[in-house]
């Protein structure tokens, strides 16, 4: 149990430090474009709908990360571990760590900040929206894993129609569509 409360706040301590890299890059941007905002917020109909589907998959990795994985360990044996949690949640830190140590002394923070904040981005982008979608396709397509979950379902289908729920196959027996 103490193990969650520790994911859970490293987590919120990185999309803090997320959110204020985003934050950064787009006060930069603003300023750099002389307070056009329109230049850098041009919401044509791409661009609105790539911020829709950017926003609600980090909003979907977001939560994913905050409530803590509710994961059969049969089902995804790699995801569901402490140390994969722990590495998932911390991505974003991480990212500032390395880009931090890899960055040499410039002169201005701006010079230091971005590389920092854009390398952040770019790697929790990678983490939470590329990494972690194809790693848990490629534990669900494990032979183990397939064979649990049909086994899994199998159980709840009879469970169904032991507690009287109509299902597919006996509604169409029924004579009802």
């Amino acid at each position: 149990m103490a193990t969650k409360v520790v994911l859970k706040r490293i987590h919120l301590v990185a999309t803090a430090w997320f959110v204020a890299c985003i934050a950064y890059l787009v006060a930069v941007g603003l300023r750099q474009a002389g307070f056009r905002w329109w230049v850098v917020f041009s919401l044509s109909g791409y661009s609105t709908g790539m911020l829709l589907v950017l926003v609600s998959l980090y909003l979907f990795a977001f939560f994913h990360g905050a409530r803590g994985a509710r994961r059969i360990r049969a089902e995804h044996p790699l995801t569901s571990t402490t140390w994969y949690m722990g590495l998932y949640v911390s991505a974003p830190l991480l990212a500032a760590l390395v880009v931090a140590a890899r960055t040499e002394a410039a002169t201005g923070a701006s010079r230091y900040l971005i590389p920092l904040a854009v390398g952040t981005l770019k790697t929790t982008f990678l983490a939470w929206v590329v990494i972690d979608p194809l790693v848990g396709i490629i534990e669900t397509s494990l032979p183990g894993s397939r064979s649990h979950r049909a086994g899994r379902l199998a159980r709840m289908k009879g469970y169904g129609r032991a507690a009287g729920r109509a299902t597919s196959e006996n509604c169409c027996k029924s004579g009802r569509p």
